[in-house]
């Protein structure tokens, strides 16, 4: 299965935003990457299986709007986590996932894009 989410991909990990419910702090993922979830999955959840994959090789190939540098495993971990999300995958852990590839595809500053292939 092969999915292509277009935009910029946001790192989850970064830039969390602390909200006190009660008496304790909740960290939450940023409004930036909120609004990137809601969009990419506006995108794919028309392609969403009837049952979670439970195993399989995944490589995620991303194309950058810019040069500015980033992580490719920051990134990989907001396309994962939106997969659980929607349902595409089981878990993202390494009993489901066997093995997970990251290809920088480069910089197109017209069509920033991350290519999700599913194996």
């Amino acid at each position: 299965m092969q999915l292509t989410i277009k935009g910029r991909i946001p790192s989850k990990k970064n830039q969390k935003i602390i909200v006190c419910r009660g008496r304790f702090p909740l960290l939450l993922p940023s409004k930036n990457y909120q609004k990137w979830h809601k969009e990419a999955s506006a995108q794919i959840i028309s392609l969403v299986p009837e049952k979670p994959v439970e195993s399989c090789n995944i490589v995620l190939t991303l194309f950058a709007p810019d040069k500015r540098k980033a992580d490719l495993t920051n990134k990989a971990e907001s396309i994962m986590d939106l997969l659980v999300d929607l349902g595409f995958l089981l878990d993202d852990n390494w009993f489901v996932v066997k093995s997970l590839k990251l290809i920088f595809g480069g910089v197109e500053k017209d069509n920033p894009r991350v290519i999700v292939d599913i194996l």
